[in-house]
């Protein structure tokens, strides 16, 4: 699968390293209950339920082959990422799910298979 040169990456999932992504954008999401927002007064009330992590990650100039096995990492319904997080500045181990996947084809001359990128979001459950 992916060269064991390649483990001094950013992100593991389901315990295989992957390679390191061109852009990895850390977010995190906070998810209000149903009755948050402003009432007639003009008051916000937020009402957090939880906050939840959220990677955007994106591979540019991506052989098939390496794009292949990226995107079947992601695969499944939900899976177990390994990533640095901004607010603990620690190696995190969360679940999470995917996103919307793109893979635009760069150039598919024989022998020069390549996607211009491939893009997707992770999810925390």
């Amino acid at each position: 699968m992916i060269d064991m040169a390649v483990k001094k990456t950013l992100i593991k999932i389901n315990g295989q390293y992957i390679p390191n992504p061109s852009s990895l954008q850390w977010g995190i999401q906070s998810v209000s209950d149903s009755n948050a927002g402003r009432d007639m007064n003009g008051e916000m009330h937020v009402n957090l339920v939880t906050r939840k992590r959220k990677l955007e990650l994106t591979w540019n100039a991506v052989d098939f082959q390496t794009a292949s096995e990226v995107l079947q990492a992601v695969n499944a319904e939900t899976f177990t990422v390994e990533y640095l997080d901004a607010l603990t500045n620690r190696t995190e181990k969360k679940k999470f799910y995917v996103g919307d996947r793109t893979a635009p084809v760069y150039s598919y001359a024989v022998g020069h298979r390549w996607y211009s990128n491939i893009t997707f979001n992770l999810i925390e459950v």
